[in-house]
């Protein structure tokens, strides 16, 4: 696992760490980082999950190992903010209250204030159109089913996310972060998120291209080939687009080639002499 630093210039000093991508893996490697970096605030980008039906009685948070004793170990080394990537489309209430109970602040199309800085969370696009589903189901057969089968979904340009909280979002003071899993809601399609007064944005997503070469990622969901929103640091307007490459491998067949996993460490500044964002890498932990 490589862990990433970029230090980019602020009005507030912080120490952020940014996961994405767990997809229900092992995640001994990261709490090893994340204890030796001491973060001030933890931000999880969504796909904690692995998104599909579960095949029993239980809910999908409790059916899948290590999602909650993962959030529960994040919570206990610093406050933790987590929003909900594709893989979580099928999530139903019971599972988010799961989720609340280990003590991470779960942002689900919402915002809070947190010492300076205002933090939010917007909600895939996936979730949203799944939640319209189930909605429509239960009024078409009058009882409320947890995970209803869904024969077919809308193409993924259809699923657009709820955005209409964003306007009372971006009016707040102080620094403005935003968790959206897709980092081609930045710039590529709605809701356009380089258009709005947010300071830093946080991704994933994109595994890095799955495949790298050159420096450069081979393809993304929603982007295609030689995507351009797949890792580093992206300047807009108004703020920065910041994407971790990820902590898991859920393509079949295809392994991650020239691209490790990655944690992000984010360094806000308010020093002067910091004009421009620099990466570097931490020394590996021994």
């Amino acid at each position: 696992m490589k862990e990433t630093v970029y230090r980019i210039p602020s009005s507030v000093h912080r120490r952020i760490a940014l996961i994405s991508d767990l997809h229900n893996r092992s995640y001994a490697e990261v709490l090893c980082s994340l204890r030796h970096r001491h973060p001030d605030l933890i931000a999880v980008t969504g796909d904690m999950l692995v998104g599909y039906r579960p095949k029993d009685d239980r809910l999908i948070v409790k059916s899948q190992k290590y999602v909650l004793p993962f959030l529960r170990a994040c919570a206990a080394i610093a406050p933790t903010y987590v929003s909900l990537g594709n893989h979580e489309w099928i999530v139903c209430e019971e599972d988010l209250d799961l989720v609340r109970s280990t003590g991470v602040t779960l942002l689900d199309n919402s915002w809070v204030e947190a010492d300076g800085i205002v933090i939010g969370g917007l909600t895939s696009g996936f979730v949203v159109d799944y939640r319209k589903f189930r909605t429509h189901r239960m009024r078409s057969t009058g009882h409320l089913q947890r995970y209803p089968k869904k024969r077919r979904s809308g193409r993924m340009s259809e699923l657009q996310p709820e955005t209409a909280w964003l306007k009372e979002f971006e009016q707040q003071e102080g620094v403005k972060i935003l968790l959206c899993h897709h980092p081609e809601y930045w710039r590529l399609r709605v809701p356009y998120l380089n258009r709005h007064r947010i300071d830093l944005v946080f991704s994933g997503h994109a595994h890095g291209g799955q495949v790298r070469l050159f420096g450069q990622g081979i393809f993304a969901p929603a982007q295609g080939f030689l995507p351009k929103y797949t890792g580093g640091v992206h300047k807009g307007p108004h703020g920065r687009l910041v994407i971790s490459r990820g902590l898991a491998n859920t393509v079949k067949l295809i392994p991650r080639i020239g691209n490790p996993t990655e944690i992000v460490y984010i360094l806000l500044t308010g020093s002067e002499k910091e004009r421009e964002d620099r990466v570097f890498n931490y020394v590996p932990i021994a």
